[in-house]
């Protein structure tokens, strides 16, 4: 009996772990805010994480299309931030969202939000995918 107890105990740990005591819509949320969070911090590594391979290399093309050849996410958000006023615009937008709903259909999600630009509250829609447990932005 003590065997199963303990094989029970690891398996609630990794529930908490995974988020599984609160809605998904919750964690979801969680994971969009951690993104804006990290790049208002320059934590470009934690934002990175953040990333589905896909939106990854669509990052990656977005900076070459500009002249940028960064080796990685890393190396793509530096250079947009280094970019003269975008530090500023990307900090007014990530510290100015609003989330109007977030949407979850097993593995899937969209958040749709809006941000300050340009003096305007300008809407926006995230799609996230759950992938190993975490919820990771994906092109839309």
């Amino acid at each position: 009996m003590s065997r199963m107890r303990a094989v029970l105990a690891a398996v609630a740990v990794v529930t908490v772990a995974a988020g599984c005591g609160e809605p998904a819509e919750t964690t979801v949320e969680k994971a969009f805010r951690g993104y804006h969070s990290a790049l208002v911090a320059r934590d470009f590594r934690a934002a990175c994480a953040y990333n589905s391979p896909e939106a990854t290399d669509k990052l990656l093309a977005s900076v070459r299309t500009q002249g940028i050849d960064a080796a990685d996410c890393e190396d793509a958000f530096t250079a947009i931030y280094s970019e003269e006023g975008a530090a500023a615009a990307a900090d007014g937008v990530h510290n100015s969202v609003q989330i109007q709903k977030v949407a979850v259909d097993g593995d899937t999600a969209t958040i749709d939000w809006s941000a300050q630009l340009d003096g305007e509250q300008r809407p926006a829609r995230t799609t996230m995918h759950r992938a190993d447990g975490r919820w990771l932005l994906v092109v839309n």
